[in-house]
């Protein structure tokens, strides 16, 4: 990584210099330099969903509609919509001048076609169920139906109709956030395959296009002159950087090489919200910060006493005030109290004091058969992130002071994609995992655990039939009270069980150049650069 850091400083100042010093001001090129947080493992927008890639396939793809800049739904591909009296057809008219950075015109067609890309099956996918509420998705996704069945119409090239399988307050939401609803350019994607995402070959639909992508050092978007709003984008060129620490991010940041940071350290986040309180970047946002616990063997299967333990033997408070330091929430639920309409739920024994709970945590870890003549030793897997390795330090301390030599927890480190496919076999005792909500809909997080669902969401290997009926009418409900009082009893249900062990509920903790101009406050703490300028 330092190599990658010298290289930085080097090309970001050349760039920089070129784009301010050899032009005029009126045409300097705008330039904004951004930490990414980890090198993503793919552009293809319907093969992941996790942040890494996300924050790229933003610029770079547009879908039906979008999150403004302060996190409403506007138009996107689709200038308006109709939705039926029953709420389960949505039709959308496409914009007259959307166009594929090729300059091929964007078609109702091409809907169609990702759509039933992005949901039928495909080996090592299993992140589209959010899909399933268009109408025959679920069979699709199992292989039950075949695409064509998908709840998807072409009415005419520029109408497009998609049909429900009941009502979804969210749906417009869901289509602005997921992946899996972005178009992509059919011809592409089929002359070139799996490479169909790489820089010469990608052709796509929104602010941006692929320039560059050197793996490890950096990927480079430029504008997209087919773009619709194009006149509107003020930022030419957008840089991001795969930079893992956030101790490194900090140093560029600081000397003018980063514009906006992934994270900052965990140390040092009282200091800077005190030296540098107009560049740091701390607000509340919807994501939750846990670790999962695999109930598919031992020691875990089968051992509620176990689980629950280790779930009491961590002292939130203690961690968000002395570790992470950034205003996050001590989580006793998976999901984050700042969704709007929905009754926060919590483990049992939030109310009672620490000293209580590790008195209790300690009989239930007996109970369990261990002890320091018959010892447990555990696994924890975290990616590489000096902020990860600072927080599981901590927890492992707490554990350790818990249950003394009944207990060894041994830290497994590795880089991003080794853990995520680690994540999807399922290797790990203990994982560390986090989801941020794509929509403020408490389904975004309780979704994760659905039964067939499999990892990066159900790390665990839950399976509840009473959780999945749970959900299943909660989709099917039309009243708002009764639909929350649902998918709180399944929330419930799942803490009941700790699966998982909540841990903190997020804080923004970046920082932003002063330069920027139009960053606003949304939930989801997405920020599009079409909608941002530079000041000179």
């Amino acid at each position: 990584m330092g190599g990658l850091i010298n290289r930085l400083i080097a090309g970001v100042g050349l760039v920089v210099v070129l784009a301010t010093g050899l032009a005029a001001p009126a045409q300097a090129e705008k330039v904004l330099t951004r930490g990414n947080g980890g090198e993503p493992a793919t552009l293809d927008p319907h093969a992941t969903d996790a942040r890494t890639e996300s924050n790229i396939l933003r610029d770079l793809f547009e879908g039906l509609v979008v999150y403004g800049s302060q996190g409403q739904i506007i138009p996107g591909i689709a200038e308006s919509w109709d939705i039926s009296d029953d709420n389960l057809t949505y039709t959308f008219h496409l914009r007259p001048d959307a166009k594929w950075s090729n300059g091929d015109p964007i078609t109702s067609d091409d809907f169609v076609y990702s759509l039933r890309r992005a949901i039928a099956p495909r080996p090592g996918k299993d992140f589209a169920f959010n899909m399933a509420v268009i109408r025959n998705a679920e069979a699709v996704m199992k292989g039950e139906k075949p695409a064509t069945e998908l709840g998807v119409e072409a009415v005419d090239p520029r109408t497009l109709r998609l049909v429900l399988r009941g009502p979804t307050p969210y749906f417009l939401a869901l289509l602005a956030a997921d992946n899996n609803a972005i178009p992509v350019h059919r011809a592409t994607v089929e002359k070139y395959g799996e490479h169909w995402a790489e820089p010469g070959k990608m052709v796509s639909d929104g602010a941006y296009v692929l320039t560059e992508w050197a793996p490890q050092k950096q990927v480079v978007l430029t504008r997209n002159p087919n773009y619709y709003g194009n006149a509107g984008v003020k930022i030419d060129k957008v840089i991001f950087y795969p930079i893992t620490s956030p101790a490194d991010e900090l140093k560029l940041f600081k000397a003018g090489k980063l514009d906006m940071t992934a994270e900052v350290p965990q140390e040092q986040v009282k200091w800077i919200s005190l030296s540098d309180p107009k560049e740091f970047w701390n607000k509340p946002y919807i994501a939750t910060y846990y670790y999962a616990l695999n109930l598919t063997a031992e020691p875990f299967k089968g051992n509620l006493n176990l689980r629950k333990a280790l779930a009491m033997a961590i002292n939130r408070e203690a961690l968000v005030e002395k570790v992470t330091r950034a205003g996050e929430l001590p989580a006793y639920g998976l999901v984050p109290p700042v969704i709007p309409g929905y009754k926060r739920q919590v483990l049992p024994f939030i109310d009672q004091t620490y000293e209580d709970r590790l008195e209790e945590a300690r009989r239930l870890f007996a109970e369990a058969g261990y002890s320091p003549a018959q010892p447990l030793t555990l696994e924890l897997l975290y990616n590489t992130n000096d902020n990860n390795r600072k927080i599981a330090n901590a927890i492992i301390g707490m554990w350790q002071d818990a249950f003394g030599k009944a207990l060894l927890v041994n830290p497994v480190n590795v880089e991003r994609t080794e853990y995520l496919q680690r994540r999807a076999r399922r290797q790990f005792q203990v994982v560390r995992a986090a989801w941020i909500g794509d929509y403020a809909d408490p389904t975004v997080f309780l979704n994760l655990m659905l039964s067939h669902a499999a990892p990066p969401r159900n790390d665990p290997g839950f399976k509840s039939a009473a959780y999945d009926e749970l959900l299943e009418k909660a989709g099917a409900t039309a009243d708002s009270a009764e639909r929350s009082d649902l998918l709180q009893q399944a929330e419930r249900l799942l803490l009941n069980e700790y699966a998982i062990i909540p841990i903190y509920h997020f804080a923004t903790k970046s920082m932003v150049s002063q330069r920027i101009i139009g960053l606003a406050f949304n939930l989801r703490d997405v920020h599009l650069t079409r909608f941002l300028d530079m000041a000179d």
